[in-house]
C-alpha cells in the first residue's frame, strides 16, 4: 500500500522479515535506556516497520547534523553530470577573490579533495566553531594553514563539506537546497518542510544544518541503493552514486591512506557519528557487510545494507560513543532480514513514547509558588524568571539579554509550542531567533531533606536531538534553578541559577 510519501508500506511477514527480531530491537532500546525519536526499516521496495516514540511522529522534521552531507554529495554529481564541475577543479579557481589571502599550497586543492576530506588541512573545523563567525566562511576556510599534500592525509572536516555547497552556488547562481529541491526533493515526494541552515553568505551550510522528515533521510538510502533510479527515472547519475557509496579511502580508521597516518574527527567538537568504520567514500562512510552510511552526531543515520536489500533509518537524542544500536542494526536487525514469525509488532509500535510525564502533581505543589523570580548575577545573562499556572499546563517564562522566551508544560501531558528559549550553549550553537517546536511537561516533586519542593520541566526539542531538564527548587520565595541536555559537543549542564520572589509578587500571592 503507497501512502502521500510514495512509499508502499508492508508487514515485516509479508516480506520474510521475523518481526519477533524488531521487537527484540525495540526491548533492547528500552533496556539500554537509548533515546530513540524515530526507526524506519525498508526492506526489498516496501517501508515493513515505522516507529516513532512520542512526540515524535512521521510529519516531524528533525534537524540533521553532518547527516547533510550525504544530501550536498548529490548537488556535487548532479553539476557534475550537468558539466558544471570536474573532481579534478582546483578549489581556489572558484573564489579568485580571495586568492592573494589563502594558504600556501591552496592550489594544489581540487574538489575532489573536499569530498574524500582530505584537504591537507591538519584539523577541522566543525559546524558548532562556525555558527559563532559572522564574516566569511569561504575566506576562512582557504586561510587555513595547508600541511599536508592534499589528498595525503584523512581529517574530517564539515568546513569541506561547506565550500562543496559554496562552490556547487558559485556554479550554479542558486543554493544547493533550490537546487536538490528542484532535482531530488520533488521528484521522491520529500517533505516540503525542509530546512537548510545558511551562513553569513548565503550559502547553504553543506556539512550540517539541514532539517527534514525521517523518511527523507530513508529515501536518500534507497536512492542510492538503486543506484540513483527512483521509479525507473534516472534522478541522480548511476555511476556517481555508485562513486559517491563506495570506497574511495580505505580503512580511515587504521590510518590506511597513503602509508601516512589518520587524523580522525575530533568527537568533541566534530559533527561526525560515524559508526563502524571501514573506508570512505564521497561525503559517506563505508560500514561492515558491505554497508555505507550518512551518520550525524548526536544520533542521526541512514544504513543501507546492498546485500539485503535494506535501509534503515533513524533518529535520537543518542551519545556518539554509544554505539550499542548501531551493534543491533548490523549483528541483530541485518541477519534477520529474510525470517518471519507472529509477534504483536504493531502493538508495541503504538505504545512507543520518550520519556512519559508523570502523573499529575498538584499536591505537591507549595503555596505562593507562582510569580517573578529576579535574578542573582549570573553568567548566563538570565534577568528574571516567571512561573505561573494555565490550567492544567505551568508556564515558564525566562527573561535574558536576547529577550523574553516562554515555555508551556503540560502536568501529567506533554503540550507542543513554539520557543525562542535560550539555549546555544547546550545545544551545539543553535539557537534561532524564530524559535524551535518544543514539547514539554511539567511535575511537582514535594519536600526534600532541607524543604525545598522541586518543580521538573522535561523539555524535548522535537526538530532536534536536544532534550533539557529543568529543575526549579522552591523555597519561602526562593528559587533555584538547574538546567541540563541530554546530548551536546561541550558542556552538559549549566550552572544553577538564584532568584527571590519579587516583593509585589509576594504580597499578592499573600492578598489572594
Amino acid at each position: 500500500m503507497s501512502h502521500k510519501d510514495g512509499l508502499i508500506r508492508a508487514t515485516p511477514e509479508s516480506h520474510k522479515t521475523d518481526p519477533a527480531i524488531i521487537l527484540t530491537v525495540l526491548d533492547e532500546i528500552e533496556r539500554a535506556g537509548t533515546e530513540m525519536h524515530s526507526l524506519l526499516v525498508w526492506h526489498d521496495g516496501a517501508l515493513i516497520t515505522e516507529a516513532y516514540w512520542a512526540p515524535y511522529g512521521p510529519e516531524r522534521v528533525h534537524m540533521m547534523h553532518s547527516v547533510t552531507k550525504s544530501f550536498t554529495s548529490m548537488a556535487v554529481g548532479l553539476a557534475i553530470e550537468d558539466g558544471k564541475l570536474s573532481l579534478t577543479d582546483r578549489v581556489i579557481d572558484f573564489f579568485p577573490e580571495f586568492e592573494n589571502s589563502a594558504a600556501n599550497g591552496i592550489e594544489a586543492m581540487q574538489i575532489r579533495h573536499l569530498l574524500t576530506m582530505t584537504s591537507g588541512h591538519a584539523c577541522g573545523i566543525s559546524g558548532g566553531s562556525w555558527r559563532k563567525l559572522k564574516t566569511s566562511w569561504v575566506e576562512d576556510f582557504l586561510k587555513q594553514p595547508i600541511v599536508y599534500a592534499p589528498g595525503e592525509i584523512f581529517v574530517y572536516d564539515s568546513a569541506c563539506s561547506y565550500m562543496l555547497s559554496a562552490i556547487v552556488q558559485r556554479v550554479l547562481g542558486r543554493t544547493v537546497h533550490d537546487y536538490l529541491t528542484d532535482r531530488v526533493f520533488t521528484p521522491l515526494q520529500m517533505s516540503p518542510d525542509i530546512r537548510w541552515d545558511k551562513s553569513p553568505e548565503g550559502i547553504n551550510s553543506g556539512g550540517n544544518g539541514l532539517t527534514c522528515r525521517t523518511s527523507d533521510l530513508l529515501k536518500l538510502g534507497i536512492l542510492h541503493l538503486q543506484h540513483g533510479n527512483w521509479n525507473g527515472d534516472q534522478v541522480l547519475p548511476e555511476n556517481w552514486a555508485k562513486a559517491a557509496t563506495g570506497t574511495q579511502l580505505r580503512d580511515v580508521s587504521l590510518g590506511v591512506l597513503t602509508g601516512e597516518h589518520y587524523l580522525g574527527p575530533d568527537e568533541s567538537v566534530g559533527d561526525a557519528a560515524p559508526e563502524r568504520r571501514e573506508g570512505y567514500g564521497y561525503q559517506w562512510w563505508r560500514g561492515p557487510h558491505d554497508s555505507y552510511a550518512a551518520t550525524g552526531l548526536f544520533g542521526q543515520a541512514c544504513i543501507v545494507l546492498p546485500n539485503e536489500r535494506a535501509v534503515i533509518a533513524f533518529t535520537a537524542g543518542m551519545d556518539d560513543n554509544d554505539r550499542r544500536f548501531h551493534g543491533l542494526i548490523h549483528d541483530v536487525l541485518r541477519p534477520a532480514l529474510g525470517t518471519w514469525d507472529k509477534p504483536d509488532l504493531p502493538g508495541r509500535i503504538n505504545m512507543l513514547e520518550l520519556s512519559p510525564p508523570p502523573r499529575e502533581s498538584w499536591s505537591h505543589a507549595p503555596q505562593n509558588w507562582s510569580g517573578t523570580y529576579t535574578a542573582e548575577p549570573n553568567d548566563q545573562g538570565i534577568t528574571a524568571l516567571r512561573l505561573e499556572q494555565s490550567g492544567r499546563d505551568i508556564v515558564f517564562v525566562l527573561e535574558d539579554h536576547r529577550g523574553v522566551h516562554r515555555i508551556q508544560a503540560g502536568l501529567g501531558h506533554r503540550v507542543e509550542s513554539i520557543t525562542t528559549m535560550t539555549g546555544a550553549r547546550l545545544h551545539h550553537a543553535y539557537e534561532p531567533d524564530t524559535g524551535f517546536a518544543v514539547a514539554a511537561w511539567a511535575a511537582w516533586s514535594g519536600n526534600d531533606d532541607e524543604g525545598w519542593n522541586t518543580l521538573t520541566f522535561d523539555w524535548a526539542f522535537i526538530e532536534t536531538a536536544f532534550r533539557d531538564t529543568v529543575r526549579c527548587k522552591l523555597r519561602n520565595g526562593k528559587l533555584r534553578m538547574f538546567r541540563q541536555v541530554n546530548v551536546n559537543s561541550s558542556i552538559l549542564s549549566l550552572p544553577e541559577i538564584k532568584g527571590h520572589l519579587t516583593q509585589n509578587a509576594r504580597q499578592k500571592e499573600t492578598a489572594s
